[in-house]
């Protein structure tokens, strides 16, 4: 007899995992971590290749059974049966060579993307889980992004919307994402920054934090030192910061990078808003490394990510590690039971 948990998920509409670059370490981790106990109940699917899936199962997870699906609502019961759906596509979709950058494994990335946004968008599935994609190989593939969150952006017809990353104790929102550095300061701007914190007080209420606590790092050294070392502090963020404040936000800043993150991980602030990639994302790597998320904030469905990459030299070596997709997983898992209970 099925126990609770499994008679539940019976009914609930599974997460749809998109199976990312399937040259990377993606397809791996999907099947080392599907019967992980933190995410055994939770309803699922993989889109991707029915046949890479199956390969891999045999060699990483062979107590799997992997069956082809043709929708959502074939998702299997058991959790031990693998549901894989096949990407709908515009062009051909074959095998790729494992551990090398290629123009197929872009196309196969994006279609899976493409299928689980359009999936969710119509109810079908209850939010997207991604696996790694490569950005060189999505370009060269002729789609053009400089990532999983510009291009689910663009698929919800979303303009604002933020990348936060979960680990450890730290959670950070990016006013800017990926770009060349030299671009960074001329990116900051007061309306930027107000929407970041804006977006970082809807992630706060997405994981049901209440009144939560935002600081925003400065951009230069010394939060600018009165303008010292740069004024993008006094001329764009505290700005922001105030217009947020009379929102009724409470936001901390402009504050030194250097010592807020430390304040953070010790649990004076909920989230912080940093200005730039690397800024929030190696102290959240340094305490979390392997178990981060990535959570797209304000687009219409729910979106998790693992934080890592492709790991092309890694693959099919048996070391990757499923740490960061199971919990990006459970998150997700999280959120959709969280929304199927709100008032609509």
């Amino acid at each position: 007899m099925a126990n609770p948990s499994e008679l539940q998920a019976e009914s609930m509409i599974p997460l749809a995992i998109t199976m990312g670059d399937p040259a990377g370490i993606g397809p791996e981790i999907i099947v080392k971590g599907w019967l992980d106990p933190e995410i055994r109940s939770i309803p699922r699917i993989v889109i991707g290749d029915p046949e890479l899936i199956a390969d891999l199962a045999k060699k990483f997870a062979p107590e799997l059974i992997v069956q082809t699906i043709d929708a959502p609502d074939q998702a299997p019961h058991d959790p031990a049966i693998l549901g894989v759906l096949f990407p709908g596509h515009d062009d051909p979709l074959d095998p790729v060579s494992p551990g090398t950058s290629q123009v197929m494994a872009g196309r196969w990335a994006y279609y899976c993307v493409r299928t689980g946004v359009e999936l969710a968008l119509a109810g079908k599935v209850a939010g997207i889980v991604t696996a790694p994609l490569n950005k060189k190989v999505l370009h060269a593939a002729g789609f053009n992004y400089p990532g999983h969150t510009e291009l689910i952006a663009h698929l919800t017809n979303t303009r604002k919307y933020g990348m936060m990353l979960v680990g450890g104790p730290l959670k950070v929102i990016l006013v800017t994402t990926h770009i060349p550095f030299r671009e960074i300061a001329q990116k900051i701007t007061k309306e930027r920054v107000l929407e970041t914190i804006q977006l970082a007080r809807e992630a706060m209420n997405m994981l049901n934090i209440p009144s939560p606590r935002i600081a925003v790092a400065a951009l230069n050294p010394h939060a600018g030192e009165s303008s010292l070392f740069g004024d993008e502090e006094k001329k764009f963020i505290f700005p922001a910061i105030l217009e947020a404040r009379a929102e009724g936000i409470d936001v901390e800043g402009p504050l030194p990078a250097d010592t807020l993150y430390a304040k953070a991980a010790q649990g004076r602030f909920d989230i912080v808003v940093s200005q730039y990639h690397d800024q929030g994302l190696i102290p959240l790597k340094m305490l979390s490394f392997g178990q981060g998320i990535n959570v797209t904030i304000g687009i219409p469905i729910i979106r998790t990510s693992v934080d890592h990459g492709t790991a092309y030299d890694i693959v099919g070596k048996g070391i990757a590690q499923p740490g960061s997709l199971i919990k990006a997983i459970k998150l997700a898992g999280d959120l959709a039971d969280r929304k199927s209970m709100s008032p609509v």
